[in-house]
């Protein structure tokens, strides 16, 4: 199976250009139709960023060309990488919880994402996947 839906450029505009918590929603039903969740890495691991009380957050998209269009400044030299749904939400989530880390959901380069605990993040998944079965 494809990790990833297509997406043109015309689709990529008006999808960044969302709300927050609209990219939110969006996010939640492609990664839930197409079983990947993206980050963005480098030899070294995973991306993190801090948010405003410094707490750590990892960042995530639906689709590849959005994690590549974060991956300046601060995050150059890294690339997209697929983690699947399933794995995500057995082991990703519930380990960033333990380490008291943050997921930013969909951030834009101009954008913060939407900041939410990983439990609220596979709560809000797992309802969506619960729809697909």
């Amino acid at each position: 199976m494809e990790k990833s839906y297509s997406l043109n450029r015309q689709q990529y505009q008006a999808i960044s250009a969302l709300a927050s918590h609209q990219r939110y929603r969006h996010f939640i039903g492609r990664v839930s139709d197409w079983e990947f969740v993206w980050g963005l890495r480098n030899e070294d691991g995973w991306v993190t960023a801090s948010d405003n009380s410094g707490n750590l957050v990892s960042p995530f998209w639906p689709h590849p060309d959005y994690a590549t269009a974060c991956a300046g400044s601060e995050w150059a030299g890294n690339s997209p990488a697929s983690i699947e749904i399933h794995h995500f939400l057995s082991r990703w989530l519930p380990g960033m919880e333990k380490d008291g880390m943050l997921a930013a959901v969909f951030p834009t380069p101009t954008m913060q994402g939407v900041i939410v605990s990983p439990r609220q993040l596979q709560r809000d998944i797992e309802e969506e996947l619960s729809h697909l079965e």
